[in-house]
């Protein structure tokens, strides 16, 4: 019916193609593995389909008519889309496959990133990386939606949907500069933080948490705490001598051994800091996130 949607069937048309190629069933038969009769049979039905003759077959050779050299053409070019079509969307999810989909917390992605990045390319150079950086509530909230496969963070990371395992161990320090009155000393105790200036991160990174649970809920709401969304704006504040910080050791290491800063380690308090890769607890990950698993699972 004129106007009506008509589909085709790429089999019978491949069928069709084959039987043109070689001009004989028999021969069409072999290369596609079938037999002379259902070969026949189902070039019937596509004619049928038409409602035309596409293969004259009353001559000695096999020869197309009117209907069939006009189909030909298009069957061809049916039959090269859809093993382009076929192609590109094994390509496509292979390349999925091999990109990395990573999130990091702003602290690793400056301390630790660049280094495991590097080990990881000269490993699986064939594998592209996409990069999302932000807090750990960011981040978990990413993963959960599945924007990226791995997010790399500190502890506590918790998250209904999320996996969260350690793959890495460091202290939380106190960090002041080289002029301050606390500079020579080694420790400090839990409770003299609260008499100075204090700064830490902003609420939804995995630091301000951990300096929560130390300090309380309202300490850090109080006027003595300076919130600041970049652990490098923390250390610079330090430095220029606004104030102390507890922050990850692994972010000072520069700073102390060039004399900038002065970090002494924390007591009355429990300074683990633990970091993590998150996944999704209900998703299969792909071989480039497990190749990053396994490099993580090195450092430890």
């Amino acid at each position: 019916m004129k106007g009506s949607a008509v589909t085709l069937d790429l089999h019978k048309l491949k069928i069709f193609a084959t039987i043109v190629h070689y001009m004989s069933f028999t021969r069409a038969a072999d290369h596609l593995h079938m037999t002379q009769p259902t070969v026949s049979q189902q070039l019937v039905m596509l004619e049928a389909q038409f409602g035309t003759p596409l293969i004259e077959r009353d001559t000695r050779r096999l020869r197309l008519t009117p209907s069939g050299e006009a189909l030909l053409p298009y069957a061809e070019k049916l039959l090269t889309l859809s093993q382009e079509a076929f192609e590109a969307t094994r390509e496509a999810a292979g390349l999925a496959d091999r990109t990395l989909r990573l999130g990091v917390g702003h602290t690793l992605a400056i301390y630790l990133l660049p280094g495991l990045l590097s080990h990881y390319q000269a490993q699986y150079p064939g594998h592209p990386v996409r990069i999302s950086v932000g807090n750990t509530g960011q981040l978990l909230a990413l993963v959960a939606s599945e924007a990226v496969e791995l997010a790399l963070v500190g502890s506590p990371a918790e998250h209904r949907d999320i996996v969260a395992t350690p793959f890495m161990r460091d202290h939380l320090v106190v960090i002041v500069a080289p002029g301050d009155a606390w500079a020579k000393r080694a420790d400090v105790e839990l409770d003299e933080l609260k008499q100075r200036i204090f700064l830490t991160r902003e609420p939804g990174s995995a630091l301000h948490a951990s300096v929560e649970r130390l300090l309380g809920v309202s300490h850090l709401s109080g006027d003595s705490v300076i919130q600041l969304g970049e652990t490098e704006a923390i250390k610079r504040s330090v430095e220029a001598g606004l104030g102390i910080a507890l922050i990850q050791g692994i972010a000072v290491e520069r700073e102390v051994a060039a004399g900038h800063l002065c970090m002494l380690r924390l007591q009355g308090g429990d300074d683990q800091r633990t970091y993590v890769y998150a996944r999704h607890r209900a998703h299969t990950l792909s071989s480039a996130a497990n190749h990053l698993v396994e490099l993580l699972q090195s450092l430890q």
